[in-house]
């Protein structure tokens, strides 16, 4: 067939995405459009109300106590050979074990991942590792350094330095996206996948294209697409609505009476945040994954299908920033072992809101029981 014949047969292909893409940038941007004048209104009135509680905000001077815990495990740096990065790490159990690595979301660090760090050390040498950006690990400001492919080798990079070959990968929300591609990307590197609360990309795709009430719903990750303003926004009245409403709030936060952040906790998240560009390295995630989804999901739709990982999903059903039943979708763009739980009256903080029946799926799902019982 003539290279003019195939470019011709093309055509329609990429027109298609040319649309899609064309439509997909109109929804994030329009959405983030609304967003900020909707916020701004909220400032004026707010600022109106209360100048001096809405324009102010502490840099935290040293870290909490919680943060340095030793029950939690060991504090360690690594050095990225693509990147030459430091990334700082909290590491429990056994190294010649076999690896179960743990990536964070946003706002987070490692410390969201305290009670599985301890919960599967006894088996594992689990490793909670600080994004790039993101806790005590290196953050760099341009834009470009947050781009997926860097983040993949970040993982990659990290397994290696660790001495391991393959790990059990697992991710919430951002975490859980990167946990996706990398599966897609590695396999070899992946002996099973965890996610939580983050949907299949091409799910994620899908359910914005289809139903505008998911973008609707994120909108907080459409308005970072905006330069600067998100930064400021996020640093009012003492950054309450970037972790206090997040993890507290009535309609966002956890919903376990019995493991809702206390102050000290709440701590462990904004020290390093507070920081000067604290903000930056964690609003670049949204920036860079949602400026080059576009090409990344197209990849994911058509060879995710043939990933043969073991996988697992676990969704709190409470949670209102992703559209509630988005879980489902992710069965159809996996071939290999997946199981899927939803677990009720439970946020998007999962694995904070729900530990002790996290674990026990997780245990279930490691030790083979979970996948022996939906395949029989």
């Amino acid at each position: 067939m003539s290279n003019s014949l195939m470019h011709l047969l093309l055509v329609p292909t990429r027109l298609s995405l040319w649309i899609l893409s064309l439509v997909y940038y109109i929804l994030v941007y329009g959405t983030a459009g609304i967003t900020s004048c909707l916020v701004l209104i909220r400032i004026a009135w707010t600022g109106f109300r209360d100048p001096y509680g809405t324009f102010q905000w502490t840099t935290r001077k040293r870290p909490p106590d919680c943060l340095k815990d030793p029950a939690l495990g060991d504090h360690a740096y690594l050095k990225g050979r693509s990147s030459g990065l430091r990334f700082h790490y909290v590491t429990k159990g056994d190294h010649r074990k076999p690896l179960m690595l743990f990536l964070h979301g946003f706002p987070e660090n490692w410390y969201s991942w305290r009670y599985q760090l301890q919960e599967f050390s006894s088996h594992y040498h689990t490793v909670a590792l600080d994004l790039r950006g993101c806790g005590d690990s290196d953050a760099p400001v341009q834009l470009e350094e947050y781009s997926l492919d860097t983040l993949l080798f970040d993982i990659r990079d990290t397994i290696d330095e660790l001495g391991h070959t393959s790990c059990i990968l697992v991710g919430h929300d951002w975490g859980g996206m990167l946990a996706w591609h990398f599966a897609l990307e590695r396999p070899d590197m992946v002996q099973r996948l965890i996610v939580m609360n983050a949907p299949h990309p091409a799910s994620w795709l899908d359910a914005v294209l289809r139903r505008p009430s998911q973008l609707l719903r994120s909108g907080h990750a459409c308005f970072f697409q905006l330069p600067m303003l998100p930064e400021i926004v996020l640093s009012l009245e003492d950054f309450k609505v970037l972790v206090r409403s997040l993890f507290c709030g009535k309609n966002l936060g956890i919903r376990n009476k019995s493991r809702r952040l206390t102050e000290t906790q709440l701590e462990g998240y904004l020290y390093q945040l507070s920081q000067p560009g604290g903000l930056t390295g964690p609003l670049n995630y949204f920036r860079s994954l949602l400026r080059f989804k576009i090409s990344h999901t197209f990849i994911s739709m058509s060879l995710h299908q043939d990933v043969g990982v073991p996988c697992m999903l676990i969704w709190g059903e409470a949670d209102n920033i992703l559209v509630e039943g988005m879980s489902g979708g992710t069965r159809p763009y996996v071939r290999g072992p997946v199981v899927i739980h939803t677990i009720p009256e439970c946020s998007h903080w999962v694995q904070q809101d729900q530990p002790e029946r996290v674990n026990k799926l997780v245990w279930d799902f490691v030790l083979d029981k979970d996948i022996i019982k939906h395949n029989h």
